[in-house]
């Protein structure tokens, strides 16, 4: 198994290197160019969630993006450092009374794109593993 470990303090900005971490991991740049860019996109969603309501945009704290690599799959990994949360009790974006809701997509995107995503809480904070299979 190969793993791949970047760091980046709570900031807005980081949403933009995604895309340049994530395609320094050559297995990833292997993936057909939809799955990559399903798990770019997945791992996108997940960091600004780790941003803004994980660390609150909290500069002092960090969000933490690995990435693991075997035979069968790439995990990406993100974690931050606020509160947590249980993604059970968000609501289903494709109810009525939520369809014209400002945000609450996130979650559900994610698993739209990637074939597995887990939340597992920790202490402090929230890692969400993106899974897709190779």
């Amino acid at each position: 198994m190969s793993t791949y470990h970047f760091s980046h303090p709570s900031d807005r900005t980081l949403v933009a290197h995604v895309e340049s971490l994530l395609r320094r991991v050559p297995e990833i740049e292997e993936l057909d160019p939809q799955r990559r860019f399903n798990l770019i996109v997945a791992t996108m969603e997940a960091v600004t969630n780790a941003v803004e309501h994980g660390n609150q945009s909290d500069p002092s704290k960090t969000v933490e993006l690995w990435v693991e690599v075997n035979d069968d799959a790439i995990s990406v990994h993100v974690r931050d450092y606020g509160s947590g949360f249980d993604p059970g009790e968000l609501p289903d974006p494709r109810m009525r009374e939520n369809l014209l809701r400002e945000g609450g997509r996130g979650v559900f995107l994610m698993r739209a794109l990637a074939d597995h995503v887990e939340f597992v809480q920790r202490q402090p904070g929230t890692e969400a593993i993106i899974t897709v299979y190779r």
